[in-house]
């Protein structure tokens, strides 16, 4: 009998030590699952000016983007962007647009109205506002707005001759106007 009882407990023995095994290798050690990270929220603004590439910019919105992050994407600011009639500070919204002045437009706009320039001074094309330009022969609000569009978008004119890069204006034009304007 006693030989029976060690046969018995050996098989327990084993028994135990198989289920014990069995579990071991049941056990799971990777790390828990992550939950699902939720997807990246994206807004997109326009900024046009004094920006150095004129776009549309994609942000991925953390809850706190601001104007700063924008005008970064679009490679910064130009030269002749007016710092002091902006804030970089600003918060950010999808579908936005953010127009970047220049400092010539800036000053001009906040001109005493008696300062105005008579009508026989020249006309700086660099400075002048749409109402400004028309005042010229052949020059309607279309073109004037053409004008004020490619300054922005290229700098301010080095010289008149450079007016003729707008479209719109040809040499015919330029003549015309050539006297009655100043960079």
């Amino acid at each position: 009998m006693p030989a029976k009882k060690i046969l018995i407990g050996v098989g327990s023995l084993l028994l135990v030590a198989v289920a014990a095994l069995f579990f071991i290798g049941m056990r799971d050690d990777s790390p828990p699952l992550e939950p699902p990270k939720p997807p990246v929220k994206k807004i997109q603004v326009y900024l046009s000016g004094q920006v150095k590439n004129i776009s549309v910019v994609e942000l991925e919105d953390n809850g706190n983007l601001r104007l700063v992050d924008a005008v970064n994407l679009a490679g910064g600011l130009t030269d002749l962007a007016d710092t002091e009639s902006i804030n970089l500070a600003a918060p950010i919204t999808d579908g936005q647009h953010v127009h970047i002045p220049t400092k010539e437009i800036f000053l001009r706009t906040n001109q005493d109205v008696s300062s105005s320039p008579n009508a026989g001074d020249k006309v700086n094309i660099n400075t002048a506002d749409a109402e400004r330009l028309t005042t010229l022969k052949g020059i309607g609000p279309a073109t004037a707005q053409k004008i004020i569009d490619y300054r922005e978008q290229n700098g301010a004119f080095k010289t008149i001759d450079e007016i003729k890069n707008v479209r719109g204006i040809g040499e015919k034009k330029f003549e015309a106007i050539k006297d009655k304007i100043t960079v």
